[in-house]
């Protein structure tokens, strides 16, 4: 099936793929070809799609997809390919975010601060994720 993604810079990727997991905003979703129409939210996680026996991953957060039978759109805010990632840096940053984290159960920070941490703790760690795949 025809799978691409598109992001605000531009079309990151067109292949043709045996199939995909998605994070969609309320769960995962595994699409192969023949699936039912809809349109949903994308979420924050990993992506993969898979060619063959080769399955490949990306980082991907908010957005829309789109399935049709022979098709599937991602149309992402933010997608992250782990070969462009140090790893050794995303690692520092989850440190650092959960330096805040403990802050803000202490009620040293502010609300927003605290809700930005926890949120890019999850990031962080999905990122970490992909080191391994």
């Amino acid at each position: 099936m025809k799978f691409e993604i598109i992001t605000p810079q531009g079309i990151f990727l067109q292949k043709e793929i045996e199939e995909v997991q998605i994070p969609a905003k309320l769960g995962y979703m595994g699409i192969l070809e023949g699936h039912t129409p809809f349109f949903a939210m994308l979420g924050m996680g990993e992506m993969w799609y898979r060619i063959g026996e080769t399955k490949t991953s990306v980082f991907v957060n908010s957005g829309y997809f789109d399935v049709l039978p022979n098709s599937v759109s991602v149309l992402a805010e933010e997608i992250i390919d782990p070969i462009d990632l140090d790893f050794a840096e995303v690692k520092k940053e989850l440190e650092e975010q959960e330096k805040l984290i403990e802050k803000g159960v202490k009620g040293e920070i502010e609300v927003e601060e605290f809700h930005k941490a926890l949120h890019l703790q999850k990031k962080y760690q999905i990122l970490l994720s992909l080191e391994r795949k």
